[in-house]
């Protein structure tokens, strides 16, 4: 038998975005809804505010980038 699944999707708010950096925040009623579903506390975020940047990835690896097509007569 297999263990039960412990997906559960990342709930969070959107606090801030200016289309560079978003803040979101995590509740407390979700980060406790993720460990009682049996998330391992490294492996999810704990309630509070996180700000990101986005692009970041694409920004560190330039060569990853969508070459812009020619198109072919």
């Amino acid at each position: 038998m297999s263990e039960p699944s412990t997906y559960r999707p990342l709930v969070f708010t959107v606090v801030e975005d200016d289309g560079e950096t978003v803040t979101i925040e995590i509740s407390e009623e979700d980060y406790q809804a993720d460990l009682a579903a049996g998330i391992d506390e490294e492996h999810t975020l704990k309630s509070g505010r996180y700000k990101m940047k986005r692009g970041g990835f694409l920004k560190r690896h330039t060569e990853l980038k969508l070459k812009e097509k020619v198109a072919i007569r």
